[in-house]
């Protein structure tokens, strides 16, 4: 294996935790062949290591990210209207409860935005974090020292408990 395979290895085995993500939160239950739209993304890296004649210094996550949205969001294009309800997804069903959707949907909008009042890289440091990504992750992913990675999700954690609070109280 060269070095060109060695260091696309290390890219893979590095971003497939955010590509798998990507996928699954852009695509929902519609992204059902999640293992081909992660080959379709790698593919589309690969391509990219090829046409700059060797890999490049740094492939940053935020262009392996988009690249696993793009693969995502063209499977969804790509799928017929009715397709979804065929998967058990029909308002109709028993098993869809709308109070339950509905309170589900408001406290996501809450913590978008109190997520968005944090500081910029305390939002997304919390962000990865809420995400499932860890600690060591999200200091590689953001070429930040271990430290700073952690203190920055647990100070965001903090304060978004906080926001939280006075809301949550309230119901």
């Amino acid at each position: 294996m060269d070095a060109i395979e060695n260091r696309f290895d290390e890219l893979v085995r590095s971003s497939a935790r955010l590509v798998r993500a990507a996928i699954l939160r852009v695509g929902g239950r519609a992204a059902r062949h999640v293992e081909d739209l992660e080959q379709r993304v790698y593919l589309a890296l690969w391509r990219r290591f090829q046409a700059e004649g060797g890999p490049p210094q740094e492939i940053a996550a935020a262009y392996v990210y988009r690249s696993a949205v793009r693969e995502a969001v063209r499977e969804l294009r790509s799928l017929p209207p009715e397709e979804p309800l065929a998967e058990g997804l029909d308002p109709a069903s028993p098993a869809v409860d709308p109070e339950r959707q509905a309170a589900g949907r408001e406290l996501g909008e809450r913590i978008a935005a109190a997520l968005a009042r944090l500081a910029p890289d305390r939002r997304r440091a919390v962000a990865a974090h809420l995400q499932g990504f860890e600690v060591a992750e999200i200091q590689r992913l953001f070429d930040w020292d271990y430290q700073r990675a952690r203190n920055l999700i647990a100070r965001g954690l903090q304060e978004l408990r906080q926001q939280l609070a006075p809301e949550v109280q309230d119901e």
